[in-house]
């Protein structure tokens, strides 16, 4: 008996082992999952986006565009003047003068809506030009933290309060600060400037 069960046994553990071989073999067996990542980072956003190369393009087009309305604010300035220099040779209550008159109302007024559109098209441009190049910045930190496994991308800000000159910018400035110290190894600003910069130099490229 004690042979017959030595031998159930055996045959158990065997047909055991065959059946685990089989379903390993076959991928029935559960796939081990991949541990989460555990490295932390930060990132200088305001010292990133004051170095990308993006921004400064944007800030030369902004600037471009700035200075063309500034040219024409001044010609559309000084039609007002020679409008208003015509006038003289005009005598006061004549058809002329109520006509040259009317011209002058309405190069003031259109002045004064070129100088409004113009606020505002840069106001908007700019938004726009941010908005975009900080939405890039997201993805390029989700990028490039995904590929070297760093779990969580804390933001790091400039320390120095010196350039503070008044008690409520020194507060608002001790108030906003989200991290109070880490390690220059944990930085990881130059990297995705260099990154980031390198793709866009490259998207440029024909």
């Amino acid at each position: 008996m004690k042979l017959g069960h030595k031998s159930a046994l055996a045959a158990l553990l065997i047909l055991g082992l065959t059946a685990l071989s089989r379903g390993q073999a076959g991928g029935v067996a559960p796939a081990a999952s991949n541990p989460p990542p555990t490295k932390l980072a930060v990132v200088n956003v305001v010292e990133l986006f004051d170095n990308l190369l993006e921004k400064t393009a944007a800030d030369t087009d902004i600037d471009t565009m700035k200075r063309g309305f500034e040219k024409q604010n001044q010609d559309m300035q000084k039609a007002i003047e020679d409008k208003q220099k015509g006038m003289a040779s005009f005598k006061p209550g004549t058809e002329e003068f109520r006509k040259a008159q009317d011209e002058l109302l309405q190069k003031a007024t259109d002045l004064q809506s070129f100088s409004s559109f113009a606020q505002q098209k840069l106001f908007l441009e700019l938004r726009i030009r941010t908005a975009d190049i900080y939405r890039k910045i997201n993805e390029a930190v989700a990028k490039y933290a995904a590929a070297n496994g760093i779990a969580l991308v804390f933001v790091a800000d400039n320390s120095s309060v010196d350039s503070a000159r008044t008690q409520e910018q020194l507060q608002a400035m001790v108030t906003v600060r989200k991290i109070l110290y880490f390690h220059p190894d944990f930085d990881i600003t130059g990297k995705i400037k260099q990154m980031m910069n390198t793709e866009y130099e490259l998207g440029k490229k024909p």
